[in-house]
């Protein structure tokens, strides 16, 4: 019982915002369950009328029937009306605790895994009001149980003893059986998430999934965990079986030597007809409700392994986020300023004192080997992580003694995946700003809006409703379209064009052209025609600046000079000739 209460204790401690509601299902559960008992009464007293030839009193206790069961029906309604009230709340309440936290902790990825997470959003958080109504039902048929050997014993303390230790023994089987079942329970979650974690990375990558054809090796892997999942589950099952085929046999056994000694009694004038149509119907009621006390606690075991999950995600401790000043000066021109700045993760130097000068009105390449630290120095842009040493300037003021607010409204990016939401577009949009007509300025600066209103849709389109609606070079112009409603002066942009058609490329490069009128950018690209419309350019090679300048100084020295102005569209490496 101890492990119960720890369950509902837990539950209480993700979320007590409802406990009046609680209290509520609580009460109109006792009475319902209360009211429950009052029908066989009824029943006696109808047959203790037709036994002594009395049927004019026969209609008493037939109105009795009718109020006994408005009251039950009400006070159901009532509970259904009560745990309506805490699905909504929990349900809504704690999938925006869980979202929040996952997007406020990048790092929780290590710890748990993203298979886990999804499963837990998307499955455990809608059975955390069956915790509290199965402690509601289990209470209240304890409570029940009791009040019907309270009756047992005004009638016959042998009848009663005997009903007693047959339930004691039924429960204490029965109870030994859930502890068994959830232990399996939970090892059917654990390889259920494990394999949900492989179904997602596949998603995430199933085009090289397949043109790798990995398909044949990733099953294989599969089936081991599937044959986990298997070994769990069939154990599960086989006490299930014992659970509800072999346990329940003892107590129809003791049933019938019961009703044999009931009806003895009844023989030898020991009991009233009434009397044993009333204990018959009142043990009846004690199978059915040690029944649904030992479904509700098996029920609770296994919701308790959901439960586990949720706060386990909540409790997530996580390191010491980065601490943010207060200065709140929303005019900032834009210019961008590294000196000397290290940074690690763990033992490894990821940029070893890199300095750079960028400024406004201008674009600005950063360029390197895979893994020489590019995409980190946009990551410090944003404010993910926090330097070793150096400093990072916007406007000769640390970025991290801005305020978020200002941070975000004025430093603004896009990603080499396109990320766009299964929404309208006008949705995806309104994310950032709501109004319409700024949507439309932003569009047709870039090339975006003649398309989009010839669509039968327009603006309310829905995106990936139909995949040849919107390449992904589309996708990625509504992206910078996006970005560009934050009002941002400072652009980051990474890898942009690298999974776009060459068209979309060179249409992206103009568009860059004509922000950087009212922009600072700066890029991250690998390919000659967006590194051609660079004014100023920083080659990063293992982490350090090996060199920095003007567009066409710093490719003559790369040996690139003549294929950027030649805008060809093949793949190269920007460190393969001397600097």
């Amino acid at each position: 019982m101890k492990n119960y209460v720890e369950i509902f204790k837990k539950l209480l401690q993700i979320n007590d915002k409802k406990n009046f509601v609680i209290i509520q299902m609580f009460v109109s559960s006792g009475l319902n369950n209360i009211a429950s008992l009052l029908p066989p009464i009824a029943t006696s007293g109808i047959i203790a009328m037709v036994t002594s030839d009395n049927f004019n009193g026969i209609w008493f206790y037939v109105v009795l029937y009718i109020i006994f069961y408005i009251i039950y029906f009400g006070t159901l309604r009532w509970n259904y009306y009560t745990y309506t009230v805490l699905a909504d709340f929990y349900h809504i309440e704690v999938e925006r605790m869980l979202f929040n936290k996952v997007a406020n902790n990048d790092e929780i990825f290590k710890k748990i895994s993203k298979g886990k997470i999804l499963e837990t959003c998307s499955d455990d958080i809608r059975w955390l009001v069956d915790v509290i109504d199965c402690v509601v039902k289990a209470s209240m048929s304890i409570l029940k149980l009791l009040i019907i050997f309270g009756i047992f014993m005004y009638y016959n303390i042998f009848v009663a003893t005997m009903a007693l230790l047959l339930n004691l023994l039924y429960l204490k089987l029965m109870n030994n059986n859930s502890k068994k079942v959830s232990k399996y329970f939970e090892g059917t979650r654990k390889y259920e998430d494990k394999n949900v974690d492989i179904l997602t990375q596949m998603l995430e990558n199933l085009r090289q999934v397949k043109t790798l054809n990995m398909m044949p090796r990733l099953d294989k892997n599969l089936d081991k965990t599937r044959r986990k999942w298997k070994e769990q589950y069939k154990k599960k099952r086989d006490y299930m079986t014992t659970r509800y085929c072999s346990i329940p046999f003892i107590v129809y056994i003791g049933k019938i030597l019961l009703y044999i000694f009931l009806a003895y009694l009844v023989i030898n004038n020991k009991m009233k007809l009434d009397q044993l149509v009333l204990l018959i119907s009142y043990f009846e009621m004690t199978i059915t409700c040690t029944d649904l006390m030992l479904d509700n606690l098996l029920n609770l075991s296994n919701y308790g392994v959901r439960v586990n999950r949720i706060k386990n995600i909540l409790d997530y401790s996580h390191q010491k986020g980065i601490d943010f000043g207060d200065i709140d000066n929303d005019y900032i021109n834009g210019t961008v300023e590294f000196k000397n700045v290290c940074y690690q993760i763990g033992n490894s130097l990821i940029l070893n004192k890199v300095s750079f000068k960028i400024y406004p009105n201008e674009i600005n390449a950063i360029i390197g080997h895979s893994g020489s630290g590019k995409t980190t120095i946009v990551n410090l842009l944003y404010r993910l992580n926090r330097i070793k040493s150096g400093e990072i300037l916007i406007d000769n003021e640390s970025i991290y003694n801005y305020s978020n607010n200002v941070y975000f409204s004025n430093v603004s990016g896009v990603f080499q995946k396109p990320f766009v939401f299964e929404m309208s577009i006008k949705d995806n949009l309104s994310l950032i700003d709501s109004n319409i007509k700024n949507q439309i300025e932003v569009c047709k600066r870039v090339g975006l809006h003649d398309y989009i209103v010839s669509l039968p849709k327009g603006y309310n389109t829905i995106i990936g409703e139909d995949k040849h609606l919107f390449t992904e070079g589309q996708k990625q112009l509504l992206a910078i379209a996006r970005s560009l409603l934050t009002k941002s002066e400072i652009l980051l942009l990474d890898e942009v064009t690298s999974n776009i058609d060459p068209n979309t490329t060179i249409k992206i490069g103009e568009i860059l052209c004509d922000l950087k009128q009212d922009h600072t950018i700066i890029m991250i690209t690998h390919k000659p025609e967006m590194m051609a419309i660079a004014d100023r350019v920083v080659v990063i090679d293992k982490g350090r600046v090996v060199a920095r300048g003007n567009n066409e100084e710093v490719y003559k020295k790369c040996n690139l000079y003549q294929e950027l102005r030649n805008r060809t569209f093949a793949s190269i490496s920007v460190l393969d000739g001397e600097i």
